[in-house]
């Protein structure tokens, strides 16, 4: 058999082979699977790869078939600087919140808040004081009518006195030098008076314009007594207790003004004896100091 017998032999089948492959694929639609087995192993299985779907047409918005048909018109070039932003018309119109800062040269007067001291008044006190003091005492050789118990009769009594205040803090501490006279017989030389050496000490609260405080007083002296037209010299002392207030009226000038109780005694020589009288009184001062 010749060379070209043998060819003939070996395409006829395979030509049959194609043949029928084309007719199954277009029997089952033209899918990518072979029936023949033997076929598929040699031709191996094709990959199927889906091919996107056209994108549906949007009828709202053509596309246009030339894109640089539709671009936008550019400006010229200028030569000028390029714009700056622009102001609304609102917002150049309303006035700036603040005024510009003024350029002269002149300082400015800053307000400051007066700072409390001592000098305006917060925590002082008199140092020294002119005061005056009216109590009843008792007089010598009359009885009281009225009280019907034969109770020694009272006489009141002024006094003056000059009171010095060392250490006036939250304790307060002072020396007080005294005149006292019968009342209504400051310059007859008939009545009764007495000069004494009185001490105080006391607690206080010093405030910004007053001074409330309580103190007690205690001191000694002489005292002359009128009787039976004569002159009968005698010892006076007292104590008691007094509560007031200080108040300043300007920068160095108070009022002082105080209530209180007082038991002077008065002790003289009687028969070879010493003796005492004594009454319990309330008392009220008034005072002015620096």
């Amino acid at each position: 058999m010749t060379a070209l017998g043998r060819a003939a032999r070996l395409v006829v089948p395979l030509a049959l082979l194609l043949g029928a492959g084309a007719r199954a694929r277009a029997q089952t639609g033209g899918g990518d699977d072979l029936d023949d087995p033997k076929l598929a192993r040699r031709l191996k299985t094709r990959v199927s790869v889906p091919l996107a779907a056209p994108a549906a047409a949007n009828p709202t918005q053509p596309v246009p078939a030339d894109p640089l048909a539709v671009a936008p018109s550019l400006p010229p070039p200028s030569a000028g600087p390029p714009p700056g932003p622009r102001t609304p018309p609102s917002a150049a119109a309303e006035p700036p919140a603040f005024p510009p800062a003024s350029r002269s040269s002149e300082p400015v007067a800053v307000a400051q808040r007066p700072v409390k001291s001592a000098d305006q008044g917060y925590g002082r006190t008199a140092t020294l004081q002119l005061g005056y003091r009216r109590f009843s005492f008792v007089r010598l050789g009359a009885v009281d009518s009225g009280a019907g118990n034969g109770k020694a009769a009272s006489e009141p009594f002024d006094s003056l006195s000059l009171d010095f205040y060392p250490f006036s803090k939250m304790i307060r501490f002072g020396i007080s030098t005294q005149y006292g006279w019968q009342s209504g017989t400051f310059n007859s030389g008939t009545g009764d008076y007495f000069i004494a050496e009185s001490f105080s000490l006391g607690i206080q609260r010093p405030r910004e314009t007053w001074t409330p405080f309580v103190q007690g007083v205690g001191g000694a002296g002489y005292m002359r007594r009128f009787q039976f037209d004569r002159t009968v010299p005698t010892a006076y002392w007292q104590f008691g207790l007094d509560a007031g207030a200080e108040v300043a009226l300007a920068r160095h000038a108070f009022l002082t003004a105080s209530i209180g109780y007082l038991h002077p005694v008065n002790g003289f020589a009687k028969e070879q004896s010493f003796t005492t009288v004594y009454v319990d009184t309330w008392s009220f001062k008034i005072a002015i100091g620096i």
